[in-house]
């Protein structure tokens, strides 16, 4: 009876030895010897005390900020690093995209390198040779497969990499940002694959910065900071986490005001229907974007503003009152103005908000706050929908009837 569970990680830990040394050259060490220094090491804790377990058949991404493990991770599972403690079990033939191209020999063809590279992973060239023609098509190098890969560019030789891996009959697949590679027609390649080894059962652990990739091939998936879980379980609820994570890690730019502050935008909030925090969204979902200001005298005809850009930094929306149709006709004292979406069209990622309040003509800045604020959008049933935001269109086919030649 085969095991449940495709991976079991039970106080996973490893630790990498740092010598915080400046120089570590000859000299360097002769000076140490000479002067009596001593070497300054550490122990650095890539993981400390990891444990999950993947069953059989299941899309698991890891998640998590620059250095926070994955790839140490990963590597633990694909049995590349041992762990120092806990133990990692893996059932099944395990194939890596972590170091595509290893044992690729640079003086031999690609065609060369594809008999090579399969035989490191146990295949014979009997196996081999029937998928031989797939492979080839696989990574779009027909006409330069027989020449020496020495001579491929960077992309070249990730695709053949890639298309190796991908047609070695694995159980169980690791992929580390692996599918970033060439342009959009080979990652879109790359994901029917994977949509295929999904159908087939496959495990795919995935490690991937790209939140909507993610979102539309995982099923669960684990949170990493600082080499320890911080969360585990459905994909969309952890992914929020990990966008809390990186807001409070200082990952969105700073806010840059300025006006005469005659009226002061002292805060502003972004609320759902129920009045909550509502900075985690779905697509689809309401927001409420509140602009709390104080105006020490009377101001006529103020104008009040936002503007909603991606973390990219494409501008996406920027209403106002004024081009809305509302007339402010002055305001005084303390107050609220709020801009309601009913239902969001923005696909999952982060996004920034700068507030305003200008005079009438738009000419003069009352209070301008850029980038005051940030929202995320996790996934809300839109997995088959693709750039930054949906539309609520409808599609209609009218069709001719085909009539025969005469």
């Amino acid at each position: 009876m085969s095991a449940p569970f495709a991976v079991s990680l039970d106080g996973v830990s490893k630790k990498f030895l740092l010598d915080t040394r400046r120089g570590t050259g000859l000299k360097d060490r002769i000076l140490d010897i000479a002067l009596g220094r001593r070497a300054s090491r550490e122990d650095f804790w890539a993981l400390r005390g990891v444990s999950f377990d993947i069953p059989r058949g299941e899309t698991f991404a890891l998640v998590g900020p620059n250095g926070c493990g994955k790839s140490t991770l990963l590597q633990v599972i694909a049995g590349i690093l041992v762990p120092d403690e806990g133990c990692a079990n893996v059932n099944g033939r395990v194939t890596s995209l972590l170091e595509l191209g290893a044992g690729f020999s640079a003086e031999l063809t690609g065609r060369e390198n594809i008999f090579l590279n399969a035989s490191l992973h146990g295949l014979t060239r009997a196996q081999i040779a029937p998928r031989l023609d797939a492979i080839i098509a696989f990574a779009e190098l027909e006409r330069f497969i027989d020449m020496p890969v020495r001579n491929y560019s960077s992309g070249m030789y990730m695709r053949l990499g890639i298309a190796v891996a991908v047609h070695l009959d694995p159980e169980i697949i690791l992929i580390d940002e692996a599918f970033a590679v060439g342009d959009e027609s080979f990652q879109r390649k790359c994901l029917r694959r994977l949509k295929e080894f999904q159908a087939q059962g496959i495990t795919i652990i995935l490690v991937s910065h790209d939140p909507l990739l993610v979102e539309r091939v995982a099923t669960r998936a684990c949170l990493l900071d600082h080499g320890t879980v911080v969360t585990l379980g459905q994909t969309t609820d952890v992914l929020a986490s990990y966008h809390q994570l990186a807001s409070s890690h200082g990952y969105v730019p700073g806010e840059h005001r300025w006006g005469s502050r005659v009226v002061d935008i002292q805060r502003v909030a972004l609320e759902a229907d129920d009045g909550a925090d509502a900075a985690i969204r779905r697509t689809g979902e309401p927001l409420t974007i509140s602009m709390h200001y104080v105006a020490a005298s009377r101001v006529e005809q103020p104008v009040f503003g936002l503007a909603i850009y991606h973390e990219s930094g494409a501008h996406l929306t920027g209403p106002n009152t004024r081009m809305s149709g509302v007339a402010v006709e002055a305001v005084e004292g303390r107050g609220v103005v709020r801009f309601r979406i009913p239902r969001l069209p923005f696909l999952p990622g982060r996004y920034v908000v700068s507030v305003s309040v200008y005079d009438q003509a738009l000419a003069d800045a009352y209070d301008h706050r850029e980038r005051v604020t940030t929202f995320t959008i996790v996934e809300g049933g839109t997995l088959e929908r693709f750039g930054l935001m949906t539309l609520d269109g409808t599609w209609a086919l009218e069709q001719t009837p085909h009539e025969p030649h005469a």
